[in-house]
């Protein structure tokens, strides 16, 4: 019983990082066409209006919250939302869509060494081979793609997107510290409110400097990022990051390169290789392996 819920949490961490995926292909022509603040505005609006009937539903539990976990839930709202969405968008002006997604493929390492350090989950050696290959498959992505998108964005464009990927997983680490007492939709809601409360300020400086006319395109896409890629995409990373190790949700994360990488493919028309192909498959042969070791390491704990 207790495989199955920690295979079905995998399962949504898996989803909900092929949505962060697709968000990243969506990003790169919001980044080309609108300034950052408004657009993470934009979305962030979209996505507390998606959550607003869901929040109502929970407002006493809202309500109730207590002063340490609303400063979670805004710490949550600043690394998880504010600063990967500044940072990324940021990175996304001189960095392909697929190099992008493939930086975040360090994500299952940050996120275990964030778990090491600040939670004390000291990954098995079993474990640290499932994101060892993650890792490689990842790392095989980028040797493919290396000089064939945004290459003229090193070296700034991926220090920016890499302090994106510490904000997620700083974002993950904060979840886990009231998980157990903060539902997954009040969490997702207020961590929406909070996001849109910091970004405002700067949102309207971008709306006074550069005052422009988005596109059918771009509202299209605002929507999607907002709807789908935030408020579907953060409930069930919420809803499961709690009930999993940090190792286990470190190894998820590598859906998000994968995604990346594939979507922008088919969206972008940027280059597929088969090595790339292959990263992709070393990336769910370790999210596989992964659910299997926590399956084994719950056996051994009955």
């Amino acid at each position: 019983m207790k495989y199955r819920k920690n295979r079905a949490a995998t399962a949504q961490l898996v989803a909900a990082m092929a949505l962060a995926g697709s968000s990243v292909v969506v990003g790169k022509g919001l980044a080309s066409s609108l300034p950052v603040f408004l657009t993470t505005f934009a979305t962030l609006l979209v996505a507390l209006l998606v959550m607003l009937p869901h929040a109502w539903q929970k407002r006493a539990e809202i309500r109730d919250l207590e002063r340490r976990e609303w400063v979670y839930l805004f710490l949550q709202g600043f690394c998880g939302i504010v600063l990967f969405r500044v940072l990324m968008l940021s990175g996304l002006r001189t960095v392909g869509a697929a190099q992008a997604g493939i930086i975040t493929g360090t994500s299952p390492a940050v996120l275990t060494l964030l778990s090491w350090l600040m939670l004390g989950e000291r990954p098995s050696a079993l474990s640290g081979m499932c994101v060892l290959c993650a890792i490689g498959g990842t790392a095989g992505i980028a040797w493919a793609d290396t000089g064939a998108t945004g290459a003229g964005g090193l070296p700034w464009g991926i220090i920016l997107v890499f302090g994106a990927v510490v904000s997620e997983g700083l974002f993950s680490i904060w979840r886990k510290r009231i998980a157990a007492t903060v539902s997954a939709t009040a969490n997702t809601a207020v961590l929406i409110f909070c996001a849109l409360v910091t970004v405002f300020p700067l949102a309207l400086l971008d709306v006074l400097h550069h005052p422009m006319a988005p596109t059918t395109g771009d509202f299209l896409a605002i929507l999607y990022y907002g709807a789908i890629a935030t408020a579907v995409a953060y409930i069930l990373w919420t809803g499961a990051v709690g009930a999993v190790s940090g190792v286990t949700a470190g190894i998820a994360t590598a859906a998000m390169p994968a995604s990346a990488v594939l979507l922008s493919s088919l969206v972008l028309d940027e280059p597929l290789t088969s090595a790339q192909l292959s990263g992709c498959l070393l990336v769910v042969l370790g999210i596989i392996a992964g659910s299997w070791s926590a399956r084994r390491q719950g056996l051994e704990a009955e």
